[in-house]
């Protein structure tokens, strides 16, 4: 239930969306999380992002970039004008790496980078660097993930 004071005459409530569960981690809260960005090209290739996400147990974050084009929720946003997150892991994948999503994730113990722009500002700041189209690598990388879970 939401009320307001006397002096906010011109507020009301217009509608109310329940958050939907999608049993992942909360994104400042998780131990792992996957990060997509403008090189993955789409909503409708986000599932990429999730489905490496879900073989690690990990949230699922998300640049500015491919958040203002759509592609995936405000509240999954990382950087300057996200959130700030600090997990043991991060992924980035297709994240050039512009100092307002670096603001929100530098922080993480161990930092990965996929992106097949070798000269990404990403890779300035990263543990670990792969160069290479992540159509490619994500999908091996989960499949392996998957393969050593069992």
């Amino acid at each position: 239930e939401v009320s307001f004071s006397a002096q906010a005459t011109g507020t009301r409530v217009t509608a109310r969306t329940p958050r939907e569960s999608t049993g992942r981690p909360e994104l400042t809260e998780a131990a792992i999380v996957v990060s997509g960005g403008r090189g993955v090209n789409g909503a409708e290739n986000f599932h990429l992002i999730e489905s490496l996400a879900d073989s690690l147990g990990a949230a699922v974050g998300a640049s500015r970039a491919a958040v203002d084009a759509g592609w995936y929720p405000h509240s999954s946003q990382v950087g300057q004008t996200g959130k700030s997150v600090s997990p043991q892991l991060y992924i980035a994948s297709g994240i050039s790496g512009a100092i307002q999503h670096r603001a929100g994730m530098q922080t993480s113990k161990t930092i990965v980078a996929i992106n097949k722009d070798a000269e990404a500002p990403i890779f300035d700041l990263v543990d670990y660097g792969v160069v290479g189209d992540l159509f490619q690598v994500v999908p091996q990388l989960t499949e392996e993930i998957n393969t050593r879970k069992g």
